[in-house]
């Protein structure tokens, strides 16, 4: 076992190695994690995600720093993300094998293939509410659609049930109802409708009136989203097809 443990070691050693983040981060991260202080090591590994999103190698280390920390939940979102947008095959059957020590299967988390979704809407006035629609395998809630808005907005209610922190983010200076705030931009692994995938969607966190209740909407689709597919809007029908691009 401990064999086994070194070579991923290794493995993962070489691949932070070529990231664009400090390399006295990386060192130390390993360091604690061979010492058995994994909580420091949770902590380095996590800094270093902040830092550098798409660090799947960093994500991969981060999930495993969590198991040794018994925090299941959060370690299972970060093999997740590993899985479903890493490039890297051995990391993700390292993820895959993280899962299924955890009690779940990875199978759930491959894509379906599917290119194109026609999508029911309900109107409110000018306003279409999209229903199932789901972050990160995890949550399931409703969104606005639209085409005006830059960015998908979520509301922190959901940010917080995704365990997505604001902390270090890039602010962004937006308009509002009741005035201009500094909102944190930070990334969604995956946001799917009817089988239908975008990932890595960039999206703006903000305080949305009614986001705590069952029956809340959870934010709205922006170009963030939209702009990986071709849309296609039928008032009549009360439908908008995506495609993939």
């Amino acid at each position: 076992m401990r064999k086994i443990l070194i070579s991923t070691l290794t493995f993962v050693t070489l691949l932070l190695f070529n990231s664009a983040v400090n390399a006295d981060d990386l060192q130390q991260g390993l360091a604690y994690y061979k010492a058995g202080e994994y909580k420091e090591a949770q902590l380095v590994f996590k800094k270093i995600v902040l830092n550098e999103p798409d660090n799947y190698s960093a994500r991969y280390m981060l999930a495993v720093s969590l198991v040794q920390n018994q925090k299941y939940d959060e370690a299972k979102e970060f093999y997740r993300s590993v899985i479903s947008n890493s490039t890297n095959q051995h990391l993700v059957t390292l993820s895959e094998t993280g899962l299924q020590n955890l009690g779940e299967s990875p199978d759930y988390y491959i894509d379906k293939n599917v290119t194109k979704a026609v999508i029911n809407v309900n109107t409110a006035g000018t306003v279409m509410v999209i229903e199932d629609v789901t972050l990160n395998d995890k949550l399931n809630t409703k969104f606005v659609f639209d085409t005006g808005a830059t960015y998908t907005t979520i509301s922190r209610t959901a940010a917080s049930k995704l365990n997505i922190s604001e902390q270090g983010a890039k602010r962004l200076k937006i308009m509002t109802g009741s005035g201009f705030i500094n909102a944190p931009l930070v990334k969604v692994d995956k946001i799917e409708i009817k089988g239908i995938v975008a990932r890595n969607v960039e999206v703006i966190i903000v305080d949305l009136p009614n986001s705590n209740d069952g029956n809340g909407i959870s934010g709205l689709l922006g170009l963030s989203f939209l702009e990986k597919f071709k849309i296609t809007l039928d008032k009549s029908k009360g439908q908008i097809t995506l495609e993939k691009n």
